[in-house]
């Protein structure tokens, strides 16, 4: 056949195709071309079949689905009211938190205030009104607070009505040893010395008598540091001075201190405390042993029965002061073996309980400062510095310096053994003196019985103490009277003194 006509069977071929598929495409219903003939539903589902012949493979049929438009913009209006729930649940939670936070910031605040409020009170009431002032004024919201600025006007006046003690060197100090709870085990026949309790040792309860007589009379407690001052002069020198001490009027300053603060080993048994130690409110008590072998813990020496007493009557004490306690270290401190001498130190058994000893001892010392009392070397070896060779003076100051120290720190006093001073009364002079101050002792306390006794150099202050013990307020208790009357709180159980 010739190529042109079979050419020309082919063209009219595909122009019949052509005319085949544009009738299906407009004539017939169904078909994508005519729009008015869609389905009610709005659905078309169109079926497409795949075939390949020449490589034998399956014919595979796949179904799409066309999106319904309104079912699409249900989904996407859900969506979007999900999300605005959950950020509108969250600006709930942010705003809850943001509240509860501003909740406990005004709590935390008005806690700190009510702390401020109450440290200011007993700064006040301890005759610190600058302090107290200067506690108030530091509280944020203090120029918001009205009755702050009341109370700080208050204690303005208050101080400004307060009179300057009139001579330092007028100020009596008392002392005792350590205090005695039984009585019928410290005076009973073996006991390691019932005379030497008897005339050197005060009971507890004459001790609390002697504290509410004080009292009664306007004696108030200060530190040896409140009558006298180290300081650096304009020369560069260290030097020592008096200081200023503003008290109402009709109130007395006073020292008290308490020598032997060991519990020394001869004492167990005997009715006194064992030990001084950290109690459970996380300040410092005694530790006591009674007959029956019960461990108790309380007011069983000078210490706790002060704290307590300070509790109940602040104005007992000026800015602080509490008092001193005279600590020697033969046998150990505070209650504590920490002597090193009562151990074999090549032992490193032993060489590790000497250490837990005095880590113990440290811990209870730490808390003793801190609650405002002050320690003083009572050498060593408790002997007469008087009567000793400077070799000797050398000797337990370098050893209390190099036991005890560490254990209770650094201290600037010195409270002689016996109450026997290096020196007369004519002032300090010669070697002893010369080594006390170069291991950086200021002040130093003897026994002397007068009311008041001081001296205060550039150099040094030293002051005489009186013992109201046994002794005192049995033979001479008028040297007592003007602190109490001895008389009306000796202890009925004290036997007889010869």
């Amino acid at each position: 056949m010739d190529k042109n006509i079979i050419r020309v069977f082919v063209i009219l071929g595909e122009l019949l195709v052509i005319l085949v598929l544009t009738f299906i495409i407009f004539f017939v219903p169904g078909s994508s071309g005519n729009a008015s003939e869609t389905s009610t539903s709005g659905k078309a589902l169109a079926a497409v079949k795949l075939s390949d012949t020449d490589s034998g493979t399956p014919a595979v049929s796949i179904a799409a689905v066309v999106p319904d438009k309104e079912a699409t913009e249900r989904a996407r209006l859900e969506r979007e009211r999900i999300a605005e729930e959950a950020r509108l649940a969250e600006e709930a939670r942010l705003e809850e938190e943001r509240i509860r936070l501003e909740e406990e910031a005004r709590a935390e605040a008005a806690k700190k205030t009510a702390g401020a409020e109450e440290t200011a009170a007993l700064q006040a009431n301890m005759y610190d009104y600058d302090a107290a002032i200067e506690t108030l004024k530091a509280v944020p919201q203090y120029e918001t607070r009205d009755d702050l600025k009341a109370t700080v006007a208050s204690y303005e006046s208050t101080r400004d009505k307060l009179v300057k003690w009139e001579d330092n060197t007028q100020i009596s100090h008392l002392f005792v040893h350590s205090l005695i709870v039984d009585t019928s085990r410290a005076f009973r026949k073996g006991s390691s010395q019932p005379v030497g309790y008897n005339r050197y040792m005060t009971t507890v309860g004459e001790f609390k008598a002697m504290l509410e007589s004080l009292y009664e009379r306007g004696y108030v407690l200060v530190s040896m540091h409140d009558i006298a001052e180290r300081y650096i002069d304009e020369d560069g020198t260290e030097k020592l001075r008096k200081k200023a001490i503003y008290l109402p009027e009709g109130k007395t300053p006073f020292v008290l201190s308490q020598d032997d603060v060991n519990y020394y080993a001869y004492m167990e048994n005997d009715g006194f405390a064992d030990k001084l130690v950290i109690g459970e409110d996380g300040r410092p008590t005694c530790q006591y042993t009674d007959v029956d072998g019960n461990v108790t813990f309380g007011e069983y020496d000078v210490l706790p029965i002060v704290d307590n007493f300070l509790l109940e009557h602040p104005d007992f004490s000026y800015r602080g002061a509490k008092g001193i306690l005279a600590v020697t270290g033969y046998e150990g401190a505070l209650g504590y073996d920490t002597g090193w001498h009562m151990y074999d130190l090549d032992d490193p058994a032993q060489k590790a309980k000497l250490e837990a000893e005095q880590e113990a001892a440290k811990k209870v010392a730490d808390a003793i400062k801190a609650d405002g009392w002050e320690f003083a070397s009572h050498s060593y070896t408790h002997t007469d510095m008087k009567t000793n060779s400077f070799n000797k003076v050398v000797y337990d100051t370098d050893k209390w310096e190099r036991e005890v120290q560490p254990i209770l720190g650094e201290t600037d006093l010195y409270i002689y053994p016996f109450g026997s001073d290096i020196c007369d009364w004519r002032g300090y002079k010669g070697d002893k003196y010369e080594y006390l101050k170069k291991a950086g002792f200021w002040y130093f306390c003897n026994v002397d019985a007068s009311r008041y006794w001081i001296q205060i150099t550039d150099n040094y202050m030293r002051m005489g103490r009186i013992n109201a013990d046994g002794e005192r307020m049995v033979k001479t208790p008028q040297k007592l009277d003007y602190f109490f009357d001895s008389a009306a709180i000796l202890d009925k159980s004290r036997p007889a003194l010869g």
